[in-house]
C-alpha cells in the first residue's frame, strides 16, 4: 500500500512507554492538519482505497498496513481515536467502512480517527517487510510468523503501536479518548487485548473503552466454567486445554506472559469494557465449537451472557457492561450502526 509512513516501535525491547516517549520527542509541533485540494485525498478519508492507507513501523524496518479516516502524521481537530479490528476474513477495509460509517451517523465524523489495522497472513501477499500471522495467531497475540520479516511482532503489540500513535498529545494534542472495537474474531482480540495490555496506564489522561462486539469466545480470569445456575470448575481430564490462553490464563504467549497471570484479572475487570450482544446471533456458522469454546455456551449471545455471569459472580463491582442490540444477528455493520451500538462507540 502506498501512503505516508508513520513510525511507532514497541517490540525488539523497546516498551511502549518509550515509544511514547521516542514519539514526543520525534515531533516539536503538530502536524498541520491535511487540507482537502484536487490533488490529494478528502479529510476525512471516507473509502478503503489507496488515499485512506498508511503503514505503520510496529518493528525495526517492520510495518502495519491500515486504513484511516485522518492522517496519523496528526491532526488538531481530533478528539477520538477508534481502532477498529477486522473479523476472521481479515477485510480490514469493509470494518473500516463499518467504522467510518458509524463515526458519520453519529456526527463524530470530522473528530473522530478512525483506523482499521489488516492483521496479515501468507495468503494476503505482505509485502517482504510486513508481517503475517497465522490464521489463528493474529487473533490470540501471537508472534508473527518467523518466515516473514525480523523482528516478529504480537498482533497486540502492533495495537499498542497505535494506541502510542493517538496518544502523543503532539500529533493529537484534542484527543480525549481511545475506543478499541472488534467484532466477531475482532471482539475475540479486543476482550484479550484489554486484559494483557497496558497502554491504558501509559497513556496519560486518555481513556479508554473496548467495545467487544459478538465474539466466539472470551478470556475467563479463573478456571470456573457455567454448570446449571452455578460454576464449577470442569472435571479433570474432560477438557484438558480449557483454561489456557486464550480461553483461560494457563500456558499464556510472550505478550500475555509480560504480565503476571494475577495481575490480569485486575486490569480486565478494572476496565471499561461493553460486551455488545447481537440479540438474534443464536447460530453456529464460524463459532468455535472446541471443547474449551463449548464450555463457554452454546452460542455466541448464549456465550456473552454467561461470560457476564461469570464475572458478576467473581469480579462484583467490575467494568464490564452487557449491551444486547435487539434483532441483530452477526453482522458487524448492524451492530455499530444500531442506536444500542452507535452509544456503545460514541456515548457515555
Amino acid at each position: 500500500m502506498d501512503g505516508t509512513v508513520v513510525k511507532a516501535r514497541t517490540s525488539g525491547g523497546i516498551s511502549l512507554a518509550l515509544c511514547l516517549c521516542l514519539l514526543l520527542a520525534a515531533c516539536s509541533s503538530p502536524a498541520a492538519p491535511a487540507a482537502d485540494t484536487d490533488d490529494g485525498p478528502p479529510v476525512p478519508c471516507i473509502s478503503a482505497n489507496v488515499f485512506c492507507a498508511e503503514r505503520v513501523e510496529i518493528g525495526e524496518g517492520v510495518y502495519l498496513p491500515v486504513f484511516r479516516t485522518h492522517s496519523l502524521g496528526g491532526d488538531d481537530r481530533i478528539t477520538r481515536g477508534l481502532i477498529v479490528v477486522h473479523g476472521t476474513n481479515r477485510n480490514a477495509d469493509d470494518y473500516f467502512q463499518s467504522g467510518l460509517q458509524a463515526a458519520a451517523e453519529a456526527g463524530e465524523q470530522d473528530r473522530t480517527v478512525v483506523v482499521a489495522p489488516h492483521f496479515q497472513t501468507s495468503s494476503d501477499g505482505p509485502a517482504a517487510d510486513e508481517p503475517y500471522w497465522s490464521s489463528s495467531g493474529w487473533k490470540r497475540g501471537n508472534l508473527s510468523r518467523s518466515e516473514g520479516p525480523s523482528p516478529r511482532v504480537s498482533s497486540y503489540a502492533a495495537i499498542d503501536s497505535l494506541v502510542a500513535l493517538l496518544a502523543d498529545r503532539v500529533r493529537f494534542p484534542g484527543i480525549r479518548e481511545i475506543v478499541v472495537t472488534g467484532h466477531s474474531a475482532g471482539g475475540q482480540v479486543v476482550h484479550r487485548y484489554a486484559a494483557a495490555s497496558r497502554a491504558q496506564e501509559i497513556a496519560g489522561e486518555v481513556t479508554f473503552r473496548y467495545i467487544v462486539a459478538n465474539p466466539s469466545t472470551y478470556l475467563y480470569l479463573r478456571p470456573e466454567r457455567a454448570e446449571g445456575d452455578g460454576f464449577v470448575v470442569p472435571a479433570s481430564g474432560v477438557c484438558p486445554d480449557f483454561d489456557d490462553w486464550h480461553y483461560g490464563l494457563q500456558d499464556r504467549n510472550s505478550y500475555a506472559s509480560a504480565l503476571e497471570s494475577a495481575s490480569i484479572p485486575t486490569l480486565l475487570a478494572g476496565r471499561d469494557v461493553r460486551i455488545l450482544l447481537g440479540a438474534a446471533d443464536s447460530l453456529s456458522a464460524s463459532l468455535d465449537a472446541s471443547c474449551g469454546a463449548d464450555l463457554q455456551g452454546s452460542y455466541r449471545l448464549a456465550r456473552g451472557q454467561t461470560l457476564m455471569r461469570f464475572m458478576d459472580a467473581f469480579f462484583p463491582g467490575h467494568g464490564h457492561i452487557e449491551m444486547i442490540v435487539p434483532g441483530v444477528g452477526h453482522s458487524n455493520r448492524d451492530m455499530w450502526l444500531s442506536p444500542v451500538g452507535l452509544r456503545s462507540l460514541f456515548g457515555s
